[in-house]
């Protein structure tokens, strides 16, 4: 524990000791009522480390700042222990995908907690600390950009603002003539295979846990088919962790479930969050051997619809921009990545890890498929001349 000017800091390194503060954590949260806030959230942080601070790699790092007996500001991170580097980072990734600092609304005197903040970070003993998608003009955004920390990379958020439509058909007469053509002709086309049937379930329901898995394994598939990596899905008990996060229907928050169905036959389904009015599109999961008649877009279109029917404000396809998610939105929000060298290690990993080797090798990555198919391009008519041969 360190003390400045009225404010005491506490880190908590435990699954106990993170429970322990749960009202306090909650109460924060709900003065907070940041829209942008559910990867700080306590159900997802308390369940993060309940699944995944167990092997050995992953551990708690949660500075809680305190005025008395009040919880005012907390910043829920990670230490993270791989190939000799100590990392402190945001609690959660890769499956958070924004990094956010909960906050007293009206908290004087940002320099105290500030200072209290990077000495807690300072004692963590890591080499380097890394704080991914920190949403543009947030009082981190700014704590970092004014500290010692380097913004790594830059990236955008896709989001389709909801709050001008008051109805669903108010959404559809704003679309484009071939917009409104593809979307009424997917949909018609699904409905071939019989009656579509849209529905939301919630935490509590029967089938939820076994539709949330259904909708990883949709998605690992996908993943598969595709020839992506995902370092998320890789993580043992993944669909677990997911199934056992909190959602209320009553208060319209915490995690839900789109279902599409097409004559009784489960073709789409999206894992999403809604915090504060603002709905996160976290994973979209539909059956591959339908993909011909795009039933994911479908789901999406259902759940569009179903948001502006009960007054959410956005649609969040998250971090990472893609023509699909272009295509569904109508506003960015700008995201910075920061790191800051605590030793010699980290300053390797900051410098030329992150900003350099590691998106180059990305690149490579993804570009393999391309290059493999024109080596056997090239070699297919030697192989054939042997053959005959």
């Amino acid at each position: 524990m360190s003390a400045e000017g009225g404010l005491t800091c506490r880190v908590i390194r435990t699954l106990s000791g993170i429970e322990a503060i749960a009202d306090d954590w909650r109460a924060l949260d709900a003065r907070c009522a940041d829209p942008l806030g559910y990867f700080q959230s306590y159900d997802w942080c308390r369940n993060w480390v309940a699944w995944f601070c167990t092997d050995g790699i992953h551990s708690a790092y949660v500075m809680t700042i305190w005025q008395g007996d009040r919880l005012v500001a907390l910043w829920p991170c990670m230490i993270v222990e791989a190939v000799g580097l100590r990392r402190l980072d945001t609690l959660g990734v890769p499956h958070s995908q924004y990094c956010g600092l909960l906050l007293e609304p009206g908290l004087p005197d940002n320099g105290r907690l500030a200072a209290l903040l990077a000495q807690a970070r300072q004692q963590s003993g890591c080499d380097v600390i890394v704080s991914r998608a920190v949403p543009a003009g947030s009082t981190l955004d700014a704590m970092l950009r004014d500290g010692a920390g380097n913004s790594f990379t830059g990236n955008i958020a896709s989001v389709l603002d909801l709050s001008g439509f008051a109805a669903p058909d108010d959404y559809f007469a704003q679309l484009g003539k071939l917009q409104k053509r593809n979307r009424n002709r997917r949909r018609n086309h699904l409905a071939r295979l019989g009656a579509l049937d849209f529905a939301v379930i919630w935490p509590g329901d029967p089938e939820f846990s076994t539709l949330v898995a259904q909708c990883a394994a949709m998605k690992r598939r996908w993943l598969a088919e595709t020839g992506r990596r995902s370092s998320g899905f890789a993580m043992k008990q993944y669909e677990a962790f997911l199934a056992a996060l909190e959602g209320d229907r009553l208060a319209m928050s915490g995690a839900c479930l789109s279902v599409l169905r097409a004559g009784g036959r489960v073709v789409a389904l999206e894992l999403g969050f809604l915090r504060q009015g603002h709905y996160y599109a976290y994973i979209g999961g539909f059956d591959w051997d339908l993909r011909h008649l795009s039933p994911g877009k479908v789901q999406m279109d259902f759940t569009v619809a179903w948001l502006i029917e009960r007054g959410a404000a956005r649609y969040d396809l998250l971090i990472n921009p893609a023509d699909y998610k272009l295509s569904w939105s109508n506003r960015a929000v700008p995201v910075a990545s920061y790191a800051e060298a605590l030793t010699w290690r980290g300053q390797l990993y900051a410098s030329a890890w992150l900003p350099k080797v590691r998106p180059a090798l990305k690149r490579m990555h993804e570009r393999l498929p391309a290059i493999t198919e024109r080596l056997l391009a090239w070699l297919r008519p030697a192989a054939c001349l042997i053959l005959y041969v």
